[in-house]
């Protein structure tokens, strides 16, 4: 699905045509709706953004990895002369709301009551630090980082009306972490999933919990998107929201089969084989999982 608004705006960003970035490994745009382009993280890992498009301005959902994926999207929408109206951040994780302030003021930021908390108690100098350290190249954006807070919450559902399109906020409890929130567009049935959501990236569930991803997991799969947007991965569908589900379940499994034949923490760590995994990104990110999965069971 390609048009001249969406090739425009590649093109202003990454001087090219839509697409992949190719040999530079620059992130892309891709169209997925007549309204909707989703801004795709370096090499699959990195977060993902979106913007949708409606007649009185932009939503974006999240704000890409660091302020330099922002300000990339900042400087495409320009083409477009349209205002961004709303940013939605979809959890407290910086990589999902660290580059607010290019967008904000005059956006609106709107997250879950639990995500506004969250990002309330950070620490400004410590995130720079950490993103600076980690991602060299994005340092020079960094410098005029400033945290900004949501301005309006929800608790539970929200909906956006903007100039004829419904955007609706759904909030997924303790699933990725307290104030995880999905992004569901019921006219042309795409789904931004937020953090309960990767796609071919192993999930960081040390600030969530598996039977609540699994909640979430059956809520959204129960909207039956046509597109599912991860916060991590590449865009997909219905069998993704299907093949995470039993990720979980597998990871589960191998925790009650290790714990049932007597190890602990360390040993599971240290024994667990999911060979049917090994191809999938953010391996880095399995320890944490385990380690909550393994807390689960057993306080049931």
């Amino acid at each position: 699905m390609r048009s001249a608004w969406c090739a425009a705006l590649a093109a202003a960003l990454l001087g090219g045509t839509l697409g992949p970035a190719g040999a530079q490994g620059l992130e892309a745009f891709l169209q997925v709706s007549p309204s909707v382009l989703v801004y795709l993280g370096k090499d699959g890992d990195r977060a993902n953004a979106g913007t949708i498009r409606t007649p009185i301005g932009y939503v974006l959902v999240d704000t890409g990895h660091t302020p330099a994926d922002s300000e990339r999207i900042r400087r495409a929408l320009l083409v477009s002369r349209l205002d961004v109206r709303y940013l939605i951040v979809t959890q407290p994780h910086p990589d999902h709301h660290l580059g607010a302030f290019v967008f904000s003021p005059p956006a609106l930021l709107v997250a879950h009551e639990a995500t506004r908390t969250a990002m309330a108690k950070m620490d400004p100098g410590a995130l720079t630090a950490l993103f600076a350290s980690r991602y060299p190249e994005t340092a020079e954006s960094l410098r005029g980082y400033r945290m900004v807070l949501p301005d309006l919450t929800f608790t539970d559902v929200l909906t956006l009306y903007l100039g004829g399109v419904e955007v609706r906020l759904l909030h997924l409890p303790n699933a990725h972490t307290k104030g995880d929130a999905a992004v569901w567009l019921p006219q042309e049935r795409v789904l931004f999933g937020g953090g309960a959501v990767n796609i071919r990236r192993h999930l960081n569930l040390a600030d969530g919990s598996s039977t609540g991803l699994l909640r979430a997991l059956d809520r959204l799969a129960a909207l039956k998107p046509a597109v599912v947007v991860p916060a991590h991965g590449g865009v997909g569908g219905p069998a993704d929201l299907a093949n995470l589900r039993q990720y979980v379940l597998d990871l589960r499994a191998e925790v009650r089969r290790l714990r049932a034949a007597g190890q602990d923490l360390d040993g599971v760590l240290r024994l667990s084989r999911l060979p049917q995994y090994d191809a999938w990104l953010g391996r880095e990110w399995l320890r944490g999982t385990l380690t909550r999965i393994y807390q689960e069971l057993g306080e049931e």
